[in-house]
Order: C-alpha cells, then sequence, then structure tokens
C-alpha cells in the first residue's frame, strides 16, 4: 500500500504517468536492495534533489533507471548516486537517459577495473596501475586497507574535493584513465564542483 502511494505521488510530481512512475520505483528499489516500504525514500531523495538543482525527478528517475543496478554493485549509494546523476544533468544540460547511460558507463569502468590491463564496455582500454598511481599521487586510494576495492561514491567525492587543486593536464589524464574518451567531458561535469556534489548529497 505505502508503494502504492508513493508512486502515485512521484507520478503527480514528476509529472510521468502511473507505470514509468511504478518502473522507475522499482528498478531503484530493486537495484539498491531496499523493501517495498522503503518507497518513500526514493520519493523523497528525487524530490529534495529536483528542489535545489536544474533536474527535476522525472529526469533523475530516467537517469537512474539507466546506471542503477552498475551503481550498487560498486557500492554507491542511492542518495549519492542521485546527487552524481543531477549534477550532471544541471551542469551539461544533456538527456537524462543519455547522462544515465554516461555514468553507468563510467562505473562499469570502474566495476571492471583488474590489476593490470583489461577493456571496458566501450573497448577502451583500463589500466588498473595507471588510474592507481595517478590518484595515490593525490592522496586517494582505490583499495581499502583490506585490499578491497572502496566504494564508487567515495572515491568520486574524495576526487571531486581535490579537483580544483589539479593542474588542467592533470584532470584531463585523471578524466581520460578514469572514464575513457568517450565520457571524459562527463566526468569532468561530475567531479569539477565539489562544493556543489556535496551540498546535493
Amino acid at each position: 500500500m505505502a508503494a502504492t502511494t508513493e508512486t502515485l505521488k512521484m507520478a503527480r510530481i514528476a509529472g510521468m504517468d502511473y507505470a514509468e512512475a511504478a518502473d522507475a520505483m522499482t528498478v531503484a528499489i530493486r537495484a539498491f536492495k531496499m523493501e517495498m516500504s522503503d518507497a518513500q525514500v526514493i520519493t523523497d531523495v528525487y524530490s529534495k534533489v529536483a528542489a535545489v538543482t536544474a533536474s527535476d525527478s522525472e529526469e533523475l528517475a530516467i537517469a537512474m533507471s539507466k546506471t542503477a543496478s552498475s551503481a550498487e554493485s560498486v557500492g554507491s549509494s542511492f542518495e549519492n548516486t542521485t546527487a552524481m546523476l543531477a549534477v550532471m544533468i544541471e551542469t551539461t544540460r544533456e538527456s537524462a537517459q543519455n547522462l544515465g547511460s554516461a555514468l553507468k558507463s563510467i562505473i562499469s569502468r570502474y566495476g571492471e577495473m583488474k590489476v593490470g590491463l583489461t577493456i571496458d564496455s566501450e573497448g577502451e582500454e583500463i589500466d588498473y596501475n595507471k588510474v592507481d598511481t595517478a590518484l595515490k599521487s593525490i592522496g586517494i586510494s582505490l583499495k581499502d586497507a583490506q585490499g578491497q576495492f572502496r566504494d564508487f561514491d567515495d572515491v568520486i567525492f574524495e576526487l571531486s574535493d581535490a579537483w580544483d587543486g589539479l593542474d588542467k593536464n592533470t584532470q584531463r589524464y585523471i578524466a581520460t584513465i578514469m572514464a575513457g574518451n568517450r565520457q571524459q567531458s562527463r566526468f569532468i561535469a561530475l567531479v569539477d564542483n565539489a562544493e556543489r556534489l556535496r551540498e546535493v548529497s
């Protein structure tokens, strides 16, 4: 019952029909392993983020539908993933569908990273050692003390905090090795304003 009420509320707020809102709600709940009783969290987060950014609930829901399962698989929370999508939407004004797919590609690249060389889903090379070296040079570690990859959103927020202190060449290099050539500009849009990212999350 709560999920139905929240789906109706989301449909009204986002200007979506009920079926679209139900799909968006289901994607978020399943991908982030929430309970149906958590439906209000989804509506509240979308509404809150839309109120403080140049994005709306419909855009956030559409973008999230593209990236949710990938985000959860690398430890990114629903709230932080929503914030990252909102910042990308308001910075680039590209379509929500494109940006959801872009963040999915960036996240997938992070998830596919292994020691040595590998190829990402877009056919671009990922060199774990280059990424690790570049991030360590600015005090960010890809792995925790137990040798496990850290949550994606933690790494992104730390990188965003350090971003303004980097020269343009270093920024471009890190964006390319983290996100690949195709997603470099969108990655920069994501990490280029730490204050905004923290404010929205």
